[in-house]
């Protein structure tokens, strides 16, 4: 369940809010709570005794504290809720953003923005909850879709991914990256090299035709294992 947060302290607006949201998300059939707040501090009290929403969308002008203050201690609780100004005044725009404001939107273009904004943090949050693998060095730590990675390959005592965005390595086996893949999207076709069959086009002639073009050779003793492997996701998945 999606958890939203309206604070405003026009009664009359975030009542029009509250049922715009309620709209959209029956349209989307993804259950959705939403409670609305009239001032800063009730919202802070919640908060801070374990209250947790996905959504934050905030009144920037209000008599108790400034809005922007709230999101920026709403952000020191976590780096991960979608925090959304509302306001008259766009003055307070680039002070907003400073909050790590996802978007800001002016009360005059609410009804236009307030959906469009919803849909758009609905696609990211849905990316971020797609299966992927971790990637975690010293200076780096990624993210990759299944989706994205094509193929794996040993490079000395480094595990190459090849994905829709590059290369990205990690300083592991070949075997204990595989452990940590989804069993079903990858098979082994030589001892060097891993493949994704959501990829796979074609095999032919101990060779893997992949979907970006390049062509993965399949060792000769691993052959009838990988068309077997191949055909079995293919009758189930295509």
């Amino acid at each position: 369940m999606l958890r939203i947060a309206v604070l405003d302290d026009e009664q009359i607006f975030y009542k029009r809010i509250e049922k715009e949201i309620y709209a959209y998300y029956a349209k989307t059939n993804l259950a959705v709570m939403v409670d609305c707040y009239c001032n800063g501090r009730s919202l802070m009290y919640e908060v801070d005794d374990g209250k947790y929403y996905d959504v934050y969308l905030l009144d920037i002008d209000l008599p108790d504290m400034s809005g922007i203050d709230l999101g920026r201690k709403l952000r020191e609780k976590s780096p991960y809720p979608y925090i959304v100004f509302l306001t008259a005044y766009p003055q307070y725009a680039i002070e907003g953003y400073s909050a790590k404001a996802y978007q800001y939107i002016l009360k005059d273009e609410w009804k236009k923005k307030l959906g469009e904004t919803l849909g758009n943090i609905q696609k990211e949050m849905e990316s971020w909850m797609e299966p992927s693998y971790r990637i975690i060095v010293s200076t780096k730590l990624e993210k990759v879709p299944i989706k994205d990675i094509y193929y794996l390959y040993k490079d000395g005592k480094n595990v190459v991914f090849q994905t829709r965005n590059g290369q990205s390595s990690i300083r592991k086996t070949l075997s204990e990256v595989y452990e940590e893949l989804p069993e079903q999207n990858f098979i082994y076709v030589d001892r060097s090299f891993i493949v994704n069959i959501e990829h796979v086009m074609k095999l032919k002639n101990k060779q893997i035709y992949m979907s970006n073009g390049e062509i993965i050779p399949v060792s000769k003793p691993q052959l009838e294992r990988v068309k077997i492997e191949i055909n079995t996701y293919w009758r189930n998945h295509v």
